[in-house]
């Protein structure tokens, strides 16, 4: 019983601890740039600091991959989320991979897909998980909301203001918000007498 209790606190603490890292480094990143321009996005960045985007990248979906998996497997009995990480995965590879490079149309399209592939797959995994469990708790439906609501308005702030560091990191910041809340609350425990 001990062992078990462990794990799930050093689960739950590598958990917090990855996402807080990954949210340090993308601000400390985003400097490098002008968050709120569109030459400030976090792929021109990359031009310039690949090596520096290529960390961004890896801390990033990991922080959020392994937060996924922890929350789906405390959670739900589905293994929905593995390859819809998979297919995250692919698309953030590409979105490392090939440059944001209007000269070169392949690795731009290339670029562009991944970016798209990594976004709306992670966003789906995070909203279908809390819309899964909406009748659990009370947390699980106000965090359906919020993750619908952040997706919307950072899809019409990308469609008016195109893209800039900050409307990239948004939905990124909220999901590790939003996953360790449910992470890291304690479950109700009824005590049976």
């Amino acid at each position: 019983m001990c062992y078990y209790l462990i794990g799930d606190w050093m689960r739950k603490t590598i958990s917090a601890f990855l996402c807080a890292i990954s949210f340090i480094y993308t601000i400390w990143y985003m400097h490098f740039g002008i968050p709120y321009k569109h030459s400030g996005a976090l792929s021109k960045i990359g031009i310039t600091h690949k090596g520096l985007f290529l960390i961004w990248g890896a801390i990033t979906f990991l922080a959020l991959a392994y937060s996924i998996c922890i929350a789906y497997r405390r959670y739900l009995k589905t293994k929905i989320y593995i390859p819809l990480l998979a297919i995250s995965g692919i698309g953030m590879i590409l979105f490392l991979c090939f440059d944001f490079d209007y000269d070169n149309k392949l690795s731009y399209y290339l670029h562009c897909t991944g970016s798209l592939l990594f976004s709306v797959v992670m966003g789906t995994t995070i909203f279908l998980l809390f819309l899964l469990c909406y009748k659990k708790a009370l947390v699980f439906k106000v965090l359906t909301y919020l993750c619908a609501a952040t997706l919307i308005i950072d899809l019409v702030m990308l469609l008016i203001f195109k893209e800039n560091a900050l409307i990239e990191a948004l939905p990124i910041f909220a999901g590790f918000i939003m996953l360790n809340t449910v992470i890291l609350r304690r479950d109700k425990v009824e005590i049976k007498q």
